[in-house]
């Protein structure tokens, strides 16, 4: 997942996240269309038509039968347009009075016909206007939320003459396009009815997308930081290791030169006892030769020793052999503690070397966690 943020652009993303809020604006409002108009609206003229149906046809039969057709065109009017009241003939063919006002769109002036008042009567019946005039309503909601009436039984109007029915009709809601464009030309400041919802609509959106690409933003910025961190422990770790290859070839190094210098001296150590134990029997043989003994000692070896003539005063020669074996001495000694501080600088390396493999595989381990820091610190 953030592999698939970093690789995103800002050109892909922002045109993708308008068409997102775009496609949320116009669900959200559909959705508040659909409420306003299909429910709000509806209900609330299910309710006038539940009031109607229980003090109009009264009434306007008083009126029609004294004869106040002023009267009965105000009581017409008084919806202001906003619904129908057709008041017709007992047959239904002709129409008597009708709401003659208008609001803002005359949708249901359209329906005022015999034929569509017939249709009109299915979906609200109409009440009978009689002489006497009812007393009694016959039809009822029984709540707002209930599209059909239904008829009131036991009902006890006596017998009457009908003179008229009365219709009720609702008005046709625009559609959603003329709605929405009527919200853009009426202007988008106007908060009264559907277009209130709409500007909270519109507002929602576009704080959604400008959070929406906000996150978006700081996302790729923590992972881009992120990916530079992890790119300079990368780095240090390529150096690290590099420096561990580093003492580990000095430390192969040294280990040769080390043995080496312990081959060396103890090479060194056997010739300067070597060479001691010639110059004993030597210093022995000479000996014996001053006092006047012919006869060699003998020999543990099968051959016996070669001895040069002297060249120098047999004092002189022996006295220049036994400085020349204390040298002898003190360089095997020097040679076996360089060896020891050789050994001991070895195995400095070699913890050196398990601490810098310890740091690596821990920076190793570390890097495969992006989120994390390294503690690079050698304990």
């Amino acid at each position: 997942m953030d592999k698939f943020f970093l690789s995103l652009d800002k050109r892909i993303v922002i045109p993708a996240v308008a068409v997102a809020g775009f496609a949320l604006w116009l669900f959200l409002c559909e959705a508040n269309y659909q409420s306003y108009w299909n429910q709000t609206i509806y209900r609330v003229q299910t309710t006038d038509f539940n009031l109607l149906h229980h003090t109009l046809p009264t009434t306007l039969s008083e009126l029609i039968i004294a004869g106040r057709d002023d009267l009965v065109q105000q009581t017409l009017d008084s919806t202001y347009g906003i619904f129908g009241l057709v008041v017709t003939d007992p047959s239904g063919q002709s129409i008597i009075y009708k709401t003659g006002t208008n609001w803002h769109r005359g949708t249901w002036q359209e329906k005022v016909t015999p034929e569509n008042l017939v249709k009109e009567g299915k979906s609200e019946p109409f009440d009978v206007l009689s002489d006497p005039p009812p007393l009694e309503a016959v039809w009822e909601h029984k709540s707002p939320r209930v599209n059909e009436p239904t008829h009131i039984l036991g009902a006890t109007n006596p017998v009457r003459r009908v003179i008229g029915n009365l219709y009720y009709v609702r008005p046709t809601p625009p559609t959603f396009v003329e709605d929405l464009v009527g919200f853009f030309s009426r202007g988008m400041v106007e908060s009264s009815g559907a277009n209130r919802g709409y500007l909270y609509v519109t507002f929602s959106s576009i704080l959604f997308s400008i959070t929406l690409i906000l996150l978006f933003w700081l996302r790729q910025r923590v992972l881009a930081s992120k990916q530079l961190e992890l790119d300079h422990i990368q780095r240090e770790l390529e150096i690290r290791k590099k420096a561990l290859e580093h003492i580990t070839s000095e430390l192969t190094s040294q280990k040769s030169r080390k043995t080496w210098l312990e081959r060396e001296a103890e090479e060194s150590y056997k010739r300067a006892l070597s060479l001691k134990i010639a110059l004993e029997r030597l210093r022995d043989a000479m000996a014996n030769a001053n006092g006047g003994d012919i006869m060699a000692p003998p020999m543990q070896s099968h051959f016996p020793p070669r001895v040069r003539p002297a060249v120098h005063p047999p004092s002189a020669l022996l006295e220049e052999i036994e400085q020349l074996i204390p040298a002898l001495t003190d360089n095997a000694g020097t040679l076996k503690s360089q060896a020891n501080m050789l050994h001991d600088y070895c195995a400095i390396l070699e913890q050196q070397q398990s601490e810098m493999k310890r740091i690596v595989e821990h920076a190793h381990v570390k890097a495969q966690q992006p989120s994390s820091f390294i503690d690079m610190t050698p304990r």
